[in-house]
């Protein structure tokens, strides 16, 4: 089926654009197969495939200086579909066959020029974006994803060369990862490893020439204030109402209500136009702390995980750096705390409290002084909240 479906996609583009040899924008679309599929505890087994279509913004005449700087060769909007539907847990080869059913992702990407031989070139090619589920924990009893809606990163290697003066086939491998930033638990999320084949068609659409008014925000130095509020979702297995049937339904219906806020004061150093390293204070303050004297229902209601806190307020401090893409901007931190009254299992258990965590963020800049944000907060491999908030620097 997938052959039938590039075979005569391949006849389409190059009928449809065999004429346009000066075009420099692109579109493409590639079939791949599932390497291997694994979550947070377990890998998992069976057979999957998938399609995906992509719109290429050709960016090889674009002056901007993080174009050039990182070798930009494309921006992306790919939009791909997965099947999932023969998938199983290892652990569990009784695992409904479905479970997962069909993933829809959107993801906006950019295609990174690494090495090239002769008209031959490989590129890397990291983006972000949403998708749909269509099976999740509540709904399908899917044990590894508590929501339809999810946030989507992929990063792969492809490996393009030319066949016409307008057209390439190319061939490459990817990791592919969703889940919901612990909105809505369970939250393992799903990971695979892809093997992919598809061409690129040059459509009529010229290059990007870059702004006439490049973004500029080139300030050597810099401080900067960041708030956000995110929301986190009640823990649904391992313990608590799952262990007592008669809280199953409530359990599963009811609207988690732990919120935090994120606080954010630090200081930048500009090395150049793509990069700032960055230190500073990381505060997260608890609208609903942890309950562990009101008996196991309380406790379940509050608990959660690694990012389990007695106190209102964690505070921490943060060493990192931020790559800059004009008005875009994805800034990493890693930190140690400097107060955090976590919890601590009484019973025998591998669980570790964190003395450290890292955090991630995606910024879009209206002005060198004002940025919306988007920030996810992690204890080693676990999300802890995703706070979407404002930037503020001087």
């Amino acid at each position: 089926m997938i052959k039938r479906l590039l075979t005569t996609a391949i006849l389409i583009l190059t009928i449809s654009f065999a004429n346009a040899q000066t075009a420099k924008n692109s579109i493409g679309i590639s079939a791949f197969t599932g390497l291997k599929m694994f979550t947070a505890d377990s890998v998992m087994k069976g057979s999957s495939w998938g399609m995906e279509g992509v719109y290429h913004l050709n960016m090889a005449d674009n002056k901007a200086d993080w174009v050039k700087m990182l070798n930009i060769r494309s921006v992306d909007l790919s939009f791909s579909y997965r099947n999932y539907q023969n998938i199983y847990l290892a652990k569990q080869p009784k695992t409904t066959v479905g479970f997962l059913g069909d993933y829809y992702g959107a993801i906006a990407k950019i295609g990174i020029g690494i090495a090239s031989v002769g008209k031959t070139e490989l590129l890397l090619n990291p983006g972000f974006g949403f998708g749909y589920a269509t099976e999740s924990y509540y709904t399908d009893d899917n044990p590894l994803v508590g929501s339809h809606i999810n946030f989507t990163a992929q990063i792969g290697l492809k490996l393009a060369t030319p066949i016409t003066k307008s057209t390439r086939l190319w061939a490459g491998v990817d990791l592919y990862h969703y889940s919901n930033a612990a909105f809505k638990l369970p939250n393992y999320g799903v990971n695979s490893i892809n093997a992919s084949f598809g061409i690129d068609q040059d459509i009529s659409t010229p290059a990007s020439q870059g702004s006439k008014t490049p973004f500029q925000h080139y300030k050597k130095h810099s401080f900067e204030f960041g708030v956000n509020i995110g929301h986190r979702g009640i823990v649904q297995e391992g313990g608590g109402f799952d262990q007592h049937p008669e809280y199953k339904t409530i359990q599963r219906n009811r609207t988690s209500d732990l919120y935090k806020s994120g606080i954010y004061l630090g200081y930048n150093y500009r090395l150049n136009p793509v990069l700032s390293l960055r230190a500073g204070f990381d505060g997260v303050y608890y609208y609903r702390t942890l309950d562990s004297q009101d008996g196991i229902d309380h406790f379940y209601a509050t608990y959660q995980e690694l990012g389990s806190s007695y106190d209102k307020l964690r505070v921490g401090l943060s060493l990192g750096a931020e790559l800059w893409l004009g008005r875009f901007s994805l800034p990493v931190n890693y930190g140690y705390y400097l107060h955090y009254k976590y919890f601590t299992p009484s019973y025998g258990s591998t669980y570790s409290p964190p003395d450290t965590y890292w955090t991630f963020g995606a910024r879009y800049y209206f002005t060198p002084h004002f940025a919306l944000e988007a920030k996810q907060y992690l204890h080693r491999t676990q999300a802890d909240f995703a706070g979407f908030g404002v930037i503020v620097k001087i």
